[in-house]
């Protein structure tokens, strides 16, 4: 992985070393072979200091690495709050959709990463949206067993009949992988209990 010394010292929240290399016309969207960024190490990393400092000097927040994933998606994956709560300030768009379809609220339901799913969702991030196998944040969580994420999602309206293409719904993946509590969750939610598979 080919990395600029202004990636090394955003990795490691060198946020002074940071200022002096754009300074001297360091390119702040400089990419990696896989397409990250210096903010996307910075948001890897947590290091909001940096993350600011990159931003200010016009790094793009859009960028998005190889496999489809914007800064706001390496926060919401790797729980850093702080420089996801920075991303969104300077108008980071809480749904943007990686390759395969999958939005920063996807990521963080993926992860267990609650504070940041919260967030997500108060900034306007959809608890509707479908990924292109038509999983919802509530399917990965129903799947996962993320309790508290998937109480979350339910009480920002997400749909708990919601089907993927294979017809599946959170409630399928939940009785499938023998999470108990879950079921009981989805059903008390209305889950449907009569629907099935294509």
């Amino acid at each position: 992985e080919e990395q600029t010394p202004l990636h090394i010292a955003s990795r490691l929240g060198k946020t002074e070393i940071v200022q002096l290399l754009l300074q001297h016309m360091a390119h702040p969207d400089a990419a990696t072979t896989n397409g990250y960024t210096p903010l996307h190490i910075s948001a890897r990393e947590g290091q909001v200091d940096v993350a600011s400092v990159l931003l200010e000097a016009g790094a793009a927040h859009s960028l998005a690495t190889k496999k489809g994933f914007t800064p706001l998606h390496v926060a919401a994956k790797y729980g850093s709050l702080d420089v996801a709560k920075l991303l969104l300030q300077r108008r980071a768009a809480a749904d943007s959709a990686g390759k395969n379809g999958l939005t920063p609220l996807h990521v963080a339901a993926h992860y267990d990463n609650q504070k940041v799913a919260l967030l997500l969702l108060e900034k306007g991030a959809s608890p509707h949206a479908t990924a292109k196998n038509g999983y919802t944040p509530l399917h990965i969580a129903a799947k996962k067993n993320q309790m508290q994420i998937a109480s979350t999602l339910l009480n920002y309206g997400a749909e708990t009949n919601i089907v993927t293409k294979q017809g599946v719904t959170p409630l399928h993946l939940a009785s499938q992988e023998g999470h108990t509590d879950m079921v009981t969750l989805l059903l008390d939610k209305g889950a449907n209990i009569h629907m099935s598979t294509k």
